[in-house]
């Protein structure tokens, strides 16, 4: 039950921001680009020190983005940023909290099926 109602916020939030969503390979494909977006990993930290991160994310788990956030990007920035967890649910909720934050929502991007999927596709990882 509870598990439900944690998918139901988010398909909520999802529904009323309407974030992009990427694929690990058309992430893959911007990271080979001179513009490369800003990727910021909001696993919690042991999560990303088990399985490694994205090459040249920023961790800043969902506890600490809103007090971090600033410092990596500034909310008048118009660099995509994209966000990953491991399943792709907490980054829309990240992307909720930029958005409220002042954040544009298009530059908002989440990360499809997040870390999980990035993986399955066999994308580069950084330990």
């Amino acid at each position: 039950m509870l598990q439900s109602r944690w998918t139901d916020l988010v398909k909520e939030t999802q529904k009323n921001y309407q974030f992009k969503e990427i694929t690990a390979e058309e992430l893959a494909a911007q990271l080979t680009e001179k513009e490369k977006p800003v990727i910021i990993d909001v696993r919690e930290g042991a999560e990303w020190a088990q399985t490694g991160k994205i090459p040249n994310a920023v961790t800043l788990s969902r506890g600490v983005l809103e007090l971090a956030i600033e410092k990596v990007v500034s909310p008048d920035s118009d660099r995509p940023v994209v966000l990953y967890c491991a399943g792709g649910l907490r980054s829309i909720m990240a992307a909720e909290a930029m958005a409220r934050m002042g954040y544009d929502k298009k530059n908002l991007i989440s990360l499809k099926g997040g870390f999980s999927a990035w993986n399955k596709a066999g994308q580069d990882v950084e330990k």
